[in-house]
């Protein structure tokens, strides 16, 4: 059914003949629109030549207009070809014929690719929660009947083969639709979920000004950073391991789509990271300091050929939802590591780059408590309490999880947030507010702690704090009350009675008596916040002599994110409900600081001293 499947969508079917085009360029596909010059590539068998360096040369025709043709550069040892069309407005329908000429001795020999258009060309790439198939995800149903009705039809799609995804080839999503595949699914549902609800979305803010969007996915499930970045950018990065499989992805996943001109990037991965060590780029260590490598790596590789795709081609990412700590603490260090140790981009190690969080994005139904004792089977265990697992049940029936909740279903809210910051940030800039309160600043004095949060980020926006259960401490704030327990990422120490910090804040290690839990509600206890004006919230916290820190979305909390500490009931937890945002729904960016002299220091390179 593959084959079959490929075959339709319209990919450019590789065969012995004298010029081919690449398995990503063929038929339907999305070629990049002005100002940038579109890349079309392909091989030559060069075994066939004739002795004499041969001519390749392409044709564009649009429907309805005058035909042109440019000349291909050959690469490789005349083993591959590489074409640079002019720069083309938005929109068209054209046909691309490429002639070889002195490769066959019976004359030039043609192929040709049908149905292109012109618009932007997204490239998706990552591990698990960007390669998630739209099939385990609650709003799949509603995308479908949109597109079956005619909606969104700007959009076609590319998805390489992984251990998650099916191949699709380039076509339209109405085509994708209309093939079955296994499991009584349509190839549509085998796409990157994260990737199109970005690409569905930005069509939605766009409106009519919507132009052909070309979405590319290539994530892998369980791929870590280093295998998606050069060997020799790696090991720019002190505590960065290069292991038999580093730059692998880089070389099979990122490459090969290197010379088609692209918009921009859009980069969700960091769980399988989550067991190495988080570092600072202000000290060119760890995660922090490789995923900025990774981008500048990638986007050099892009724009190799001038005016083609943009050396600072924006590049969008995604900070790890709650349930993405693959079993390791300190996912709040992670989040602080995803923006290079500055807590917000862009910044001077990621310029031109947009952020969207989903560290408050948990699946509703994170707790798996009824499915382990056998509620959701069909009959139920008997001598178990399912009193309260209907919902729960249901809910997974009709979506089935894929693994677990550390991949969580909800991904249309995700799409819909790197949707309005990309458009905020990439075609609309200042339009409307791409990101929730980030903090400037923050004061103790009198048993009262105020947090300030930067004006000009929040873009006619202000700060709300939504509804929470108070009564539990529930607001996702906290503070710290012991001096010596301020850490960003703990590790092993290999004895049972030290814990381990690799990091103090200032890059440094330190031991500390196991028994300090130094990230426990008693060394970090959580304080209620209220809204004092439009960019500060306060925290009584006249119960504790002295604080030492504050950090907020940084509570190990599992699966179940903003709801971790509620009252246990049967309703699932909502999207978006840890209650520090802004009045467009964006959320807080995590945060941590310590408090010195009654003032915030943020960890450096961040600057919180307003």
């Amino acid at each position: 059914m593959k084959a079959v499947a490929t075959l339709l969508l319209g990919m450019a079917v590789q065969t012995a003949g004298y010029i081919a085009f690449a398995d990503n360029v063929g038929d339907h596909m999305v070629l990049q629109q002005a100002p940038s010059k579109a890349g079309i590539f392909g091989s030559l068998n060069t075994t066939s030549l004739m002795g004499t360096e041969p001519t390749v040369t392409a044709t564009v025709i649009p429907v309805g207009g005058s035909p042109y043709e440019v000349p291909a550069k050959l690469t490789n040892n005349s083993n591959n070809w590489v074409a640079y069309l002019r720069p083309t407005p938005a929109g068209g329908n054209y046909t691309i014929k490429v002639t070889c000429t002195g490769c066959a001795p019976e004359g030039p020999n043609t192929i040709e690719m049908s149905d292109v258009t012109f618009g932007d060309v997204w490239y998706c790439g990552g591990q698990s929660n960007m390669a998630l198939p739209l099939s385990h995800t609650l709003s799949r149903n509603d995308s479908l009947k949109a597109i079956q009705a005619g909606q969104f039809s700007n959009i076609r799609i590319y998805q390489m083969n992984s251990n998650m995804n099916e191949p699709i080839s380039w076509g339209t999503l109405l085509n994708a639709t209309q093939i079955p595949i296994r499991h009584s699914h349509n190839l549509f549902f085998s796409f990157s979920s994260t990737c199109y609800y970005f690409g569905q979305e930005l069509t939605r803010m766009m409106g009519d000004k919507a132009p052909p969007i070309g979405l590319i996915n290539t994530a892998f499930g369980g791929s870590r950073a280093a295998q998606w970045t050069p060997n020799a950018t790696s090991i720019q990065c002190g505590n960065v391991t290069i292991k038999g499989t580093s730059q692998r992805f880089f070389d099979d996943r990122v490459m090969p789509f290197s010379q088609m001109s692209i918009k921009g990037f859009v980069w969700y991965q960091g769980e399988n990271d989550m067991g190495n060590v988080f570092g600072n780029s202000k000290y060119s260590t760890g995660y922090s300091c490789e995923i900025p490598k990774m981008v500048g790596a990638w986007r050099s590789a892009f724009s190799k050929e001038p005016n083609t795709t943009s050396p600072d081609a924006p590049f969008g990412l995604v900070t790890l939802a709650s349930s993405g700590g693959e079993g390791h603490p300190d996912i709040g260090g992670m989040y602080f590591a995803q923006t290079g140790s500055y807590g917000d981009i862009p910044n001077a190690v990621f310029p031109n780059t947009f952020l969207a969080h989903a560290y408050d994005l948990a699946d509703p139904f994170s707790n798996t408590t009824c499915y382990k004792i056998g509620c959701c089977e069909n009959p139920p265990k008997t001598g178990v309490n399912c009193h309260g697992c209907d919902a729960y049940c249901a809910s997974t029936k009709a979506t089935k999880f894929y693994m677990s909740p550390i991949h969580p279903r909800n991904k249309l809210p995700l799409g819909q947030r790197l949707a309005q910051a990309c458009y905020g940030t990439v075609y609309e800039p200042g339009k409307v507010a791409v990101k929730g309160p980030v903090i400037s600043g923050c004061s103790v004095s009198n048993g009262k702690l105020t947090v300030k949060f930067n004006e000009k980020m929040l873009n006619g926006d202000h700060v709300v704090v939504d509804n929470y259960q108070r009564g539990n401490n529930a607001s996702m704030l906290q503070v710290l009350t012991n001096s010596t327990s301020f850490c960003l990422q703990t590790g092993s120490s290999g004895n049972s009675s030290l814990g381990l910090c690799l990091d103090n804040g200032f890059g440094k290690s330190f031991y500390f008596d196991s028994r300090d839990k130094i990230n426990s509600l008693k060394t970090w206890p959580m304080v209620n916040i209220d809204v004092e004006s439009s960019t500060t919230i306060t925290a009584d916290v006249s119960d504790y002599d002295e604080i030492f820190g504050i950090r907020y979305a940084f509570f190990e909390s599992s699966n179940s994110g903003c709801c971790s500490l509620n009252n246990r009931t049967s309703d699932p937890c909502p999207s978006a409900s840890c209650p520090l945002k802004s009045s467009s729904g964006l959320p807080a960016t995590p945060f941590v600081a310590r408090v010195v002299n009654g003032k915030c220091e943020c960890v450096s390179p961040q600057v919180c001293d307003e």
